[in-house]
């Protein structure tokens, strides 16, 4: 063979291996983009190579992050409906506060979904060049085989009679190569450099650093929701962060099953942000809720369940819904693969725990002035009877649900071995004892606002009162629990109380 045939042969090998990872590039650089739901939106993610910022709404706002990818940037492009992000209703945007307080979890979502839509079509593209090479050489391999089976001149014969559609095929077969690594390297060669000229409004926010420009720039001052009210949450989370690491007794103890457990959040996304860290620093087994984490219901006041979910980790979460969490936000926590209240009794490291509903559902987000059922065929007083029955009949350690009026009447019949616990009172009442037809008296955990609310006028904002959660203590051998409660003021200051067991009161 001579030197001509040689370099074919290495240029033709060298083209089928590009042909891999050009596919990838080309994949990733005109692929559709990801979607990812922020406040109840669908938002648009694009994840461009050679981009060093990250631009929201078409480049109103650019953000300096961007990651690194085999050497090259790789930023991301944004895009929703602006006017439902930050609407002009007054009544809308106030259920939004929270969101633009504190973006990171919704930052993280829109990175998370721009990570997936590198790996999953860079890979695609990837396998998918891989096997149109394959084929061709598998192609390739099955011809001369044939060839091999006929007789010399039978095999001149049939190469001559093919060898215009041979020809035409490997000429369509080299361009097709040649286009696809033209189009990959214009995605890898992309160089789009920005130095953004941030916007004053958000110094001392998370989205500091960010520009704004176009039309935005001239409405982002007049626009309250777009201005972070204070780094208010930011000092609660390094207070909680000191005085967790100061009490390392609240990690609990090896034999312990440990949750952290909070009710009526109704809209106050920096509390939220407390309960899912103090779950993380504390390593908690579990996060669990009792209900009313918004106030209305909407789909727009789901990022509450995101900042949970950013904050815990990994961490299970366990929910019992409350009036205030329509079927919308139930629906939401499911495609969170959060634990919804189903009336059934799960196990946890050994913990038996009863999750149920409230069986009413609050109309007030709707400007409604009634309750409804959530289950038409499920009345309070059926509600009541059914989870009795299935409290007597499983004897779980716990049993988690919304109103303390309706735990009460759980708590009377002396079924739940360790503790009822919930909320609906403004009050952290604490454990109390309530006395039993069948023996000892049974204790009720009634939780307080995690909101820090006094009324059910909602607040997302900074607390105006102290708000405050649990920290629970399970050991599944002796049935035995203790309870510590965190305490979050109006001046940022945390409190936790040390663990003492859950039949002590507090206060």
């Amino acid at each position: 063979m001579g030197i001509v045939g040689v370099a074919t042969r290495v240029a033709a090998g060298l083209l089928l291996a590009s042909v891999p990872f050009a596919a990838g590039l080309v994949a990733v650089g005109h692929a559709p983009p990801a979607h990812v739901e922020i406040a109840g939106q669908d938002v648009s993610v694009r994840p461009v190579l050679g981009q060093d910022t990250s631009r929201l709404f078409n480049g109103a706002l650019v953000r300096p992050q961007h990651q690194q990818l085999a050497g090259k940037h790789v930023g991301v492009d944004v895009d929703a409906d602006f006017n439902r992000l930050a609407p002009t209703d007054k009544r809308t945007r106030k259920y939004l506060v929270g969101l633009w307080e504190n973006p990171l979890p919704a930052i993280d979502l829109i990175a998370s979904a721009a990570r997936r839509h590198l790996l999953l079509w860079g890979a695609g593209g990837f396998v998918a060049g891989g096997l149109a090479v394959a084929a061709v050489l598998g192609l390739g391999w099955q011809r001369r085989r044939r060839l091999a089976g006929y007789s010399p001149e039978q095999a001149e014969f049939v190469a001559r009679h093919n060898r215009r559609l041979r020809y035409t095929l490997v000429v369509a077969g080299v361009v097709g190569a040649l286009v696809l690594d033209v189009l990959a390297a214009q995605v890898w060669l992309h160089d789009d450099h920005r130095t953004p000229v941030a916007n004053p409004v958000f110094n001392g926010t998370p989205l500091e650093g960010t520009q704004v420009t176009g039309l935005l720039a001239d409405v982002v001052p007049f626009l309250s929701v777009l201005r972070p009210q204070s780094t208010f949450y930011d000092h609660v989370s390094r207070n909680l962060e000191e005085v967790v690491r100061a009490q390392p007794e609240l990690a609990g103890e090896d034999q312990e099953v440990v949750f952290v457990v909070a009710d009526d959040f109704e809209d106050v996304n920096g509390m939220a942000r407390q309960v899912g860290l103090t779950g993380k620093l504390i390593d908690a087994d579990f996060v669990a809720l009792t209900g009313d984490l918004t106030f209305a219901g909407k789909q727009l006041e789901t990022y509450v369940l995101d900042t949970i979910d950013y904050y815990t980790g990994d961490r299970p979460i366990y929910f019992a819904p409350g009036l205030h969490d329509t079927h919308t936000i139930v629906d939401a926590a499911r495609a969170r693969g959060w634990q919804v209240a189903d009336g059934t009794t799960t196990e946890i490291g050994g913990v038996r725990l009863l999750t149920a509903a409230d069986p009413r559902i609050s109309t007030v987000g709707n400007l409604g002035t009634a309750d409804k059922l959530r289950d038409p065929n499920l009345d309070v007083d059926g509600f009541v009877a059914a989870t009795i029955e299935r409290a007597c009949t499983d004897r779980p350690d716990f049993v988690l649900l919304h109103d303390h009026l309706l735990g009460q009447l759980i708590a009377e019949t002396g079924c739940v071995d360790t503790a009822v616990v919930d909320g609906r009172s403004f009050d952290f009442v604490g454990p109390q004892e309530v006395p039993t037809d069948t023996g000892p008296p049974a204790t009720e955990l009634t939780l307080g606002s995690a909101g820090g609310h006094v009324d059910t006028k909602p607040n997302p904002g900074i607390i105006e009162n102290p708000a405050r959660f649990a920290i629970v203590y399970a050991d599944p051998e002796h049935h035995r629990a203790r309870y510590a409660v965190v305490t979050v003021r109006p001046d940022a200051s945390v409190t936790v109380t040390p663990p003492v067991p859950i039949t002590t009161p507090y206060g």
